[in-house]
């Protein structure tokens, strides 16, 4: 059995043949079937045949009509072998009568030379080119049917030599013999070739990628099922087709390109291959595939025989990007709106931690208040008091009122925005250090104590020097500290804040007695709304403690123990301490007398303002308004405009503005309880030379008159 299966192994299967190629060689073998017509229409005059028209020439050998007969019968097979609409099983059988007949007749015709009867032998391995086994086996049955049968009963058609005409049967097994071997050596080849074809065959029918063939006329030659798939054409059908009737090229804009100019048969010109990505094949029903592609020249001996594309539907892959870029836009969506979450989440802390220093900072200004008005009712109550003791007391409202003040300037820490603090203004630590333990002692004081609850605060700052960077948001961090170390402490205890240098850098300290934190806490501390203090807390505090370090290119270091309390450390790096400013070489005695022209819609304001002019001895005129001030500038001379901001009719922006376009020359400067929130935001309206915050005091006012002076 084994040896029966390798034998049966070089038997071809037949019909296996691609479409393309059958018909190159049918091609081949028809015009193979006419070439005979003509050579035995031209045998007739060579081998001296006469011509004669009769019914009964058709039947004599020796005349011109019976050979042109004889090469019409090879014709007729020929036509029918074209003949379309027949199968490729009925043509094949057509060629292969077609071929044997022309075999037999030129035996007869050269009067059964023995040379002749090979002819047969080469038209049988020509038939095998057909790899159809039913014109084959048919072609040899003719064989045996043209030896067997007609050489055995009339041995002189078909032989020419005594031997034969005394032994047909003999002779016929000769033939026969050589007809066996011709047949297995064709079938033999036919089987390897079937063997290479159908490796080819399935090589491109597994191959996923789209892949077919065109010569050089861009007829398609071979097209595999997967672009057949692809493309929603026949595969069989499309074969010997124009590449324009099953698959157009477009351009970018959707438009057609002509075959000639598509980049699909640039290797039909350059002979070089061709490479592109998202391009756009059109399909013959009107739709459209996106596809990657590949063209390569096919070269048989150093000659261009035409172009191979081999192509991708990327339809899936356009899907996912799709899908990616939809997935990544909600990604963004989702990031944007946790940043958003996080910012007001940010905010809410801001303002908890603003809230508690603005209940402060009203504790102090209540009690900044408390002497002013309990002195201002001494004096008016009892006009005849000593001068000296008068002078006391006047002096004491003046220190509480410039208390009450600094109370109010100390509010600009609250509503600076610190979200994009500026990097590189000399910070001076130990102030910051000052200006936060008086804006938190509400909260780690007085509320405390309230509560029962006694903590001290021990602060020892050394002389640490300037470093470039943001001071409110130093301010914020450490205020931020401080709350920290007053939630740790709910039985009371010590804060103590230390500030030193520390080689190349500044180094802060916040550390506290109370409760501490366990590793893991600590470990999880930093991170944004990680919290131990349940709906008490945020999670936010210590997150912007961080970010403000970040900020500064510092570092922070946190030593924790359960029981033992918690140290906060952070450095700061120290680079080139920022040239100190340059002290003004005037001074308040130096001011010439000025016509000056002031501007507030509060008459006390106004009142309280000329006095202390008239102590310069400058001349002042007064208004009420931005109107009316407008009114007597422009009827006046003055040499210095001191308006409010906001006042009825027209405010202090737009009289300054007004002023500078009719006199540029003339100084502007702005006296308004808006002072330090301008000077906080970076406001400053066009034509004011200076801002000035309520209340003012003369030297202050004094100084800003020599700037504006001098600068103009």
């Amino acid at each position: 059995m084994t040896l029966v299966n390798r034998l049966w192994s070089f038997i071809p299967s037949g019909g296996s043949l691609p479409e393309g190629v059958w018909r190159a060689r049918h091609r081949f073998l028809v015009g193979l079937t006419f070439f005979h017509v003509v050579i035995i229409a031209l045998a007739g005059p060579v081998l001296g045949k006469h011509w004669e028209l009769s019914v009964r020439s058709i039947l004599d050998d020796d005349s011109m009509l019976h050979v042109i007969g004889e090469a019409l019968v090879v014709a007729l097979f020929g036509t029918l072998a074209c003949w379309r609409a027949a199968g490729r099983t009925m043509r094949a059988t057509f060629v292969g009568f077609g071929l044997m007949s022309s075999s037999a007749i030129l035996v007869h015709l050269s009067g059964g030379y023995i040379e002749f009867h090979f002819h047969f032998f080469v038209m049988l391995t020509f038939l095998a080119l057909s790899q159809d086994w039913i014109p084959y086996l048919l072609a040899v049955a003719y064989v045996a049917v043209h030896h067997g049968v007609v050489g055995v009963l009339w041995p002189q058609s078909v032989y020419n030599h005594e031997a034969a005409f005394n032994a047909p049967w003999t002779w016929a097994g000769i033939h026969a013999l050589f007809v066996l071997w011709s047949c297995v050596g064709s079938v033999i080849a036919w089987r390897f070739n079937e063997r290479a074809f159908a490796q080819t065959a399935l090589i491109l029918q597994a191959t996923g990628e789209g892949i077919f063939g065109v010569d050089t006329e861009a007829q398609v030659i071979f097209i595999n099922p997967a672009a057949a798939t692809i493309l929603g054409v026949d595969a069989r059908a499309v074969i010997g087709k124009k590449l324009g009737q099953i698959v157009h090229h477009l351009a970018t804009d959707g438009t057609r390109l002509p075959d000639a100019q598509s980049p699909i048969l640039a290797p039909l010109k350059g002979a070089k291959a061709h490479r592109a990505t998202d391009q756009i094949f059109g399909r013959m029903d009107g739709s459209y595939v996106p596809v990657d592609y590949v063209s390569t020249p096919m070269i048989e001996r150093d000659q261009l025989t035409g172009v191979v594309v081999s192509f991708n539907d990327i339809t899936a892959r356009h899907r996912s990007e799709a899908a990616l870029q939809q997935s990544h836009r909600m990604l963004e969506e989702t990031l944007q709106q946790l940043k958003t979450t996080q910012q007001q989440m940010l905010q809410q802390e801001r303002l908890r931690a603003m809230g508690q220093m603005a209940s402060g900072i009203a504790h102090d200004f209540n009690n900044s208040l408390s002497p002013i008005v309990g002195f201002a009712e001494l004096l008016m109550r009892t006009p005849d008091l000593p001068r000296e003791t008068t002078q006391t007391y006047a002096e004491l409202i003046n220190t509480a009122a410039l208390d009450a003040a600094s109370v109010i300037r100390r509010l600009r820490e609250l509503y600076r925005d610190r979200s994009e603090g500026v990097i590189g203004d000399p910070v001076d630590l130990r102030r910051c250090v000052d200006e936060v333990v008086a804006l938190t002692q509400p909260r780690w004081k007085n509320q405390a104590l309230g509560q029962g609850i006694a903590i001290r605060f021990d602060t020892r700052v050394d002389d640490v020097p300037r470093f470039s960077g943001d001071a409110a948001g130093i301010r914020e961090m450490l205020a931020n500290l401080i709350f920290n170390a007053v939630d740790a402490m709910p039985k009371g205890g010590t804060i103590t804040v230390r500030a030193r240098s520390d080689g190349a850098w500044a180094r802060l300290e916040v550390s506290d007695t109370g409760i501490g934190m366990s590793d893991e806490v600590r470990q999880h501390c930093l991170e944004p709304f990680f919290t131990t203090k349940g709906q008490h807390g945020t999670g936010l505090g210590l997150s912007l403690v961080h970010t403000t370090v970040q900020r500064h290119d510092g570092t922070l270091t946190i030593q924790s123990e359960p029981g033992r309390g918690s140290t906060f450390i952070v450095r700061f790096p120290v680079h080139d301490e920022p040239a100190p400013a340059v002290a003004s070489v005037e001074s308040p005695a130096s001011v010439r007398p000025l016509h000056i022209l002031v501007v507030d819609d509060d008459p006390v304001v106004r009142k309280s303002v000329v006095a202390q002019l008239n102590t310069q001895a400058h001349t002042v005129e007064t208004a009420s308004n931005g109107r009316e001030g407008l009114d007597r500038f422009e009827a006046g001379r003055f040499d210095l405009v001191v308006t409010d901001r906001a006042m009825p009719e027209m405010g202090g922006d737009q009289l300054a503005a007004t002023i500078q376009r009719s006199a540029p020359d003339t100084p502007v400067i702005m006296l308004t309880g808006f002072g330090d929130l301008m000077s906080a935001r970076g406001e400053h309206p066009v034509g004011v030379d200076a801002v000035v915050s309520k209340p003012v005091t003369l030297a202050a006012l004094t100084q800003a008159i020599l700037k504006v002076i001098a600068h103009r």
